[in-house]
């Protein structure tokens, strides 16, 4: 399998997650998203909100696109992530499937913070998309736990449930 190819996977994985995951919040009520659970930003939905906006933000850099991103307020919540996910993921998946073998080895630069400064860094774009695809793997997991906690159990999001469920339709 060529790197191009387990990218577009991980791809695939990262939007079937997240999509499990946003099934399991859509059951909960806004006052429970809001609720501090202790993960890495507070809340499931600022957690959510924080992997939308990697995603959203990394996009943007590839692209050059504006996000088109629906309002989150009260009563609309959670339609209004899902919205904005979808609106990712398409990005997302076009973004990905439009590379190839030499583009994901091209170098790229970015600007990235880190302990309070802004650094350069340059680093093969299959590295970065790697670093896009599973960072959310950790926040995924934290809004996992705050569900099951609240009754709400995404079910297993590991990488080979995906594989499972994708070979089995």
């Amino acid at each position: 399998m060529s790197k191009l190819e387990m990218i577009k996977s991980l791809y695939e994985y990262n939007e079937w997650a997240n999509s499990e995951l946003l099934d399991a919040a859509s059951q909960v009520s806004e006052e429970e998203l809001a609720q501090q659970t202790g993960g890495s930003y507070g809340s499931i939905q600022e957690n959510l909100l924080h992997i939308l906006g990697s995603h959203v933000s990394w996009l943007m850099r590839w692209t050059g696109r504006p996000p088109e991103l629906a309002k989150v307020e009260p009563g609309r919540v959670m339609p209004a992530i899902r919205e904005s996910y979808s609106w990712a993921h398409d990005g997302l998946r076009e973004f990905v499937g439009s590379l190839d073998e030499s583009a994901v080895e091209q170098v790229v630069s970015f600007m990235d913070p880190r302990e309070g400064e802004w650094h350069a860094w340059q680093r093969p774009l299959w590295q970065v998309l790697l670093s896009v695809g599973t960072h959310g793997g950790h926040h995924r997991a934290e809004v996992a736990m705050a569900l099951t906690s609240l009754g709400y159990t995404p079910g297993e999001l590991d990488y080979s449930q995906f594989c499972w469920r994708r070979s089995s339709t």
